[in-house]
């Protein structure tokens, strides 16, 4: 007999499930990309949960089939990202293994033996915490410009130094966000500078580049206290810090700039000016021309000029992108221009390509995202470093 389905069970599931949807759906505005964040990289959370109330609703007999079935669909779209990372690290590992062969182990050795560790999910990464030093790199007039410095931990020598970029739209974003890469990397050995620089659009492009250079520039004059070595440097950054540090590495072929690391980097900046995502979601086109300063004929001069893909050539450093398919405020089109090219010029690089992952993925340090990512930056680190490995992937 056809029973009424139980409405405060449906409504409930209902609720669990609709956020779910973003974990396969491109976000089309501003908070739901950010909550895309959070399902894609942490709706593992949600499984059990849902599964529990599933098998609940369904003791319920016919009146409770509606909500079982859509605690089951939200289940299975939580879920969604962790099948998809799974064989997605397997395949990168391929890739990488084919492309770099072995590689001798970092300062601290490699912590992540497995591109997932599922148990990591839940309990979170493993760092050792503390708080960096502040620095003041340089005065440009009035204004001071800063870094946090976090010493290689277990470092019996000069360190590595990793010089971090931060993102947000050229025009905000802070050198102490996304703190636990930082630790991680000084957990093992390495040195990390996390820098400011000045911001558009009061400062315009190349003001971002020239500060990279003199953050570089001041740790190398101050490495003896620093414990770093001046002869071995990585530049890395994220979204517009990403497009500042390929920018610096590939303008200045600096020899102690043995690598780059870019998380989702406008890296063609040519299209960004021609192409501006979803207004929705974020004002691209106003970004950029803030960035440079310019509109019109010379605007699109300058979008050449800054565009780390029209700067890339064979002499460019080992470079590292790491970028999510779906991501809605800087297109995956940028790493596929950066991948054809960096291919033809025979430049050593590796593309960690995650087909779920949102721009912003690695706010979840302990997600699926974050954690293929951090075992790849390790090798790559790992590789770069000690000259090791042979061609690219």
């Amino acid at each position: 007999m056809f029973s009424v389905p139980d409405g405060p069970r449906v409504w409930s599931a209902l609720f669990l499930a609709i956020p779910g949807f973003l974990a396969f759906l491109k976000p089309p505005t501003y908070r739901l990309w950010k909550i895309s964040i959070v399902v894609r990289e942490g709706g593992h959370w949600m499984v059990l949960p849902c599964l529990l109330l599933a098998g609940e609703a369904f003791r319920n007999g016919n009146s409770g089939a509606v909500a079982g079935i859509l605690f089951l669909a939200a289940a299975a779209s939580y879920g969604l990202t962790l099948a998809r990372a799974y064989f997605t690290a397997a395949s990168l590992q391929r890739q990488f293994q084919a492309g770099w062969g072995s590689i001798t182990p970092g300062p601290g050795g490699f912590r992540r033996m497995h591109p997932i560790v599922f148990p990591d999910l839940f309990r979170g990464i493993r760092i050792d915490r503390f708080v960096p030093e502040a620095h003041v790199y340089a005065r440009r007039g009035e204004l001071e410009l800063g870094l946090d410095f976090f010493r290689a931990r277990g470092s019996g020598g000069k360190a590595v130094c990793v010089l971090l970029i931060h993102g947000g739209g050229w025009d905000g974003g802070s050198h102490a966000d996304f703190r636990e890469l930082n630790l991680f990397l000084a957990s093992q050995g390495y040195a990390v500078a996390a820098m400011e620089y000045r911001l558009s659009p009061r400062f315009n492009y190349p003001a971002p580049v020239e500060d990279a250079r003199a953050a570089l520039a001041w740790l190398k004059t101050h490495a003896v206290e620093l414990g770093i070595d001046t002869e071995r440097f990585i530049l890395a950054g994220r979204s517009a810090g990403g497009q500042i540090a390929l920018q610096t590495a590939y303008l200045d072929r600096d020899p102690s700039v043995r690598g780059v690391i870019s998380f989702y980097a406008p890296a063609n900046m040519v299209m960004a000016y021609h192409y501006p995502g979803n207004p929705l979601i974020l004002d691209s086109r106003k970004l950029i021309v803030n960035y440079l300063g310019k509109e019109g004929e010379s605007g699109l001069a300058l979008a050449v000029a800054s565009s780390p893909l029209e700067n890339l050539d064979a002499g460019a450093p080992p470079t590292l992108l790491l970028h999510g398919r779906p991501d809605v405020l800087v297109t995956f089109h940028h790493v596929e221009h950066m991948r054809e090219k960096l291919a033809r010029l025979g430049v050593k690089r590796f593309e960690v390509d995650l087909p779920w992952a949102p721009h912003g993925y690695d706010y979840v340090f302990r997600g699926p995202g974050s954690q293929i990512s951090l075992y790849f930056i390790e090798r790559f680190l790992a590789a770069v470093l000690e000259n090791s490995g042979e061609g690219s992937a």
